[in-house]
Order: C-alpha cells, then structure tokens, then sequence
C-alpha cells in the first residue's frame, strides 16, 4: 500500500492529504476535529486516493453467503431448487457463521453500511434472522446493519401463520419486512398482506419486486398504486423490478411515475441479474437490469448492491461494491460519476464540511481509475480516524 495519506494531529484532530473527491483531479486537504469535517482546502499537489462518502450495500443476502458447494444454477427457478436444498438444514449458528464472513468481507472492502434480507419461512423459521442479528450485533462497533424479514417462496405471507411468524421476526430485531411477491400464487394479494402487516407494526418494505422479464406477470404498477393508498411514502423500496425493462414506454413510463410519487426507492442488482436472467437460450438478448436511465432522469432514488455473493443465484463475488458498481456501469451503460457514486454511498455524492468525517478512500489518481482497476488498497475513516484495511 501506498503511504498513508493520514496524518494524524492529537486526540481530537487529523488530516488528509493528496486526496480528490470522485469526478474531480483537484487534490485536496481535509482537515477533521473532534469526529467531523471541519475544512476542506485545496492542494497544488498530485491526487493519490478518491475520497467517497460511506459505502453501503442496500441488498444482500448474508446468510447465504459462501454457501455454494459447487453447483451452479442453469434457471432463476434452479437457484431457488439450489438454495431451498442447501439452506433446509442450517441453524442458528450456521447461518451466523455465513453472515459475519459476509460483513467481514464487506468491511475489508470499505463497506460500513449493510441491509441484508434473512431467510424466513415456515422450515427453518427464525433460525436465519436470529442467526444474522446475531452477526450484526458482532459487528455492531463498525457496521451499521439492517435486517429484512424476507418471507421466501416458501412463506407467502396471505398465510396466517406467515405473518405470525414475519411478527416474531420484527419483535426478535429485524426491522424491515421483505418479501417476494411473483412467486406466490397471488401475488397482488400477497402485496395487500404485506402493506398491511407494515401498517400494523409500523415497518418499512423492502420486496424483491418483479424479478422475471415476463409482462403478463407484472405487479409493479399495483404495488405502486398500493403504496399511495395507504400513505407508505418514503417507507418501500423495490429490489430488482427486471420486468420494467421489457414494459412497452408508456406502460413503463406511467409506473416509474407512479414509483416517483409514492417515493420508492429502486435498487438495482447487476451482478446477479445480469447473470441469471433470459439465462439458457444462448447469447441473452436482454440485460435483465431495471430501467436505470428512465429512473434516474424521472428523479428516482436508485442503488446498485451486491444481493448474492458465492450462493446458488450468483456463484461469484466478494461483497466489493466497486465490483457492483462496475458491473451497473457496464450493464446499464452509466457514465455520470455522480449518479454511479450516490448509488453506493446512500444517495451521497461527496463530503462537505461539518458533516461526521465519515469517510471511505481508495488508492487511485481518478474516479475511472479506480472503477478500472477495483483496487485493494483502501482506507475506512470513521470519526476522524483511519481504520487501514487489506484485502
């Protein structure tokens, strides 16, 4: 690694040096006292770090994570088979296990914000969400950590017994419901189920929304609709939405307004989509990637995130959000910078001052060099204080 470019100045204060924020060859000097960004200055001197807001990964699957014994999936419909049949035995302590090597992991790459979506179905019960609550509570002094309750396919939350068992999880420590509404048998039935179970207790959404590239099977357009009625603005976010890609325009231009009245929130997931979906008839012909251009220029809040690192849906990966963020690049054809960082950094695009120096810096002269080459030297400040990390 590099020299550091941390210089540090007493108990309270630090500096950093030959450091430019993304978009930008201006090399800088920013100045930290007692745990916050107290000035920025600039420098006549040559850029050796980018300096990012905090990263966070706003979907993954933790306690899946690493759990691939070799198969790899030939369908989205293989990998649920796949996942279903490896998953079936595990315990508490198992899917700890998983989900801490997947914060761990995270962390060494610059990543201090996770929000994880834990197994939850009528099998295995709580043993996920208990055992990746207990991963996060593990690394609770640097990560900040959301669990989702996700009712999997075997779970549809219409089931009484479904939403008793969504109830223990959020009273266990979750704090988010999840679901996946296309592969229940109803699926705009199940959307009223799970609206009402977040009124009830009070619980933001998060659903793996319409991942799948066929029309006729879409329920996005109700989910949006379902969101307006019953005042949840601002506390759903839809994960994947694949189908919105294959929508004819008006159709999809109609839903992605409604998506921007009823401030959702879209995250996209290239890694795994673009692996697994039109998989098995040659060359695919679509991407499989959400509308990120037509939800960017509408004034969506989007994301890119991991979702599934070395499991039955994605075989590969290492919870690296520049990674992720490549693969969105390529995949979406996105060049703006500032939309590629905010869809890692929670919407942030860089720093300013009197904000918590909260910081993440990679070793690069450029924004482009460091999308190129995803290096391993980085830094993780928090609170004014560097955290050196290695790969």
């Amino acid at each position: 690694m590099p020299a550091s470019p941390v210089a540090i100045s007493g108990n309270s204060g630090a500096l950093i040096r030959n450091v430019a924020f993304p978009g930008s060859n201006q090399a800088l000097e920013i100045a930290f006292s007692d745990g916050k960004i107290a000035a920025i200055r600039e420098l006549d001197a040559a850029v050796e770090w980018v300096c990012l807001p905090p990263l966070v990964d706003k979907h993954v699957h933790a306690n899946r994570a690493f759990t691939l014994a070799g198969r790899k999936p030939d369908s989205f419909e293989h990998a649920i088979a796949l996942t279903l049949e490896m998953l079936g035995s595990f315990g508490r302590d198992q899917y700890r296990a998983h989900a801490r090597k997947l914060f761990q992991r995270a962390f060494s790459h610059g990543t201090t914000g996770i929000r994880t979506h834990a197994d939850l179905d009528g099998s295995t019960r709580l043993a996920a969400v208990q055992g990746t609550l207990d991963a996060a509570a593990e690394m609770a002094a640097t990560m900040q950590i959301e669990v989702v309750a996700f009712a999997t396919q075997r779970l549809d939350p219409l089931a009484a017994s479904a939403r008793s068992l969504i109830a223990e999880a959020l009273a266990a420590g979750a704090s988010l419901i999840g679901a996946a509404p296309a592969l229940y048998a109803e699926p705009k039935r199940s959307i009223d189920a799970v609206v009402e179970l977040a009124i009830k207790h009070g619980a933001a959404l998060d659903l793996h929304q319409d991942e799948h590239l066929n029309p006729e099977l879409a329920s996005v357009d109700y989910l949006a609709d379902a969101a307006i009625s019953n005042g949840l603005q601002g506390r759903l976010t839809l994960s994947h939405g694949c189908v919105l890609s294959v929508l004819e325009p008006s159709a999809r231009k109609k839903i992605i307004e409604k998506l921007l009245r009823a401030q959702i929130e879209v995250v996209a997931l290239p890694l795994t989509n673009l692996y697994l979906q039109d998989r098995g008839g040659g060359t695919p012909r679509q991407r499989g990637l959400t509308c990120v251009h037509e939800m960017l220029d509408a004034g969506i809040e989007l994301r890119f995130a991991s979702d599934n690192v070395c499991d039955a849906f994605y075989p590969y990966g290492d919870a690296d959000l520049l990674d992720t963020l490549h693969a969105g690049m390529l995949g979406a054809q996105l060049d703006s910078i500032a939309a590629l960082v905010k869809s890692v950094c929670d919407g942030r695009s860089k720093p300013h001052v009197g904000e918590p120096a909260n910081l993440v810096l990679v070793q690069g002269a450029d924004f482009s060099d460091i999308l190129s080459r995803r290096p391993a030297e980085r830094i993780i400040i928090q609170n004014g204080r560097p955290i050196e990390l290695e790969d």
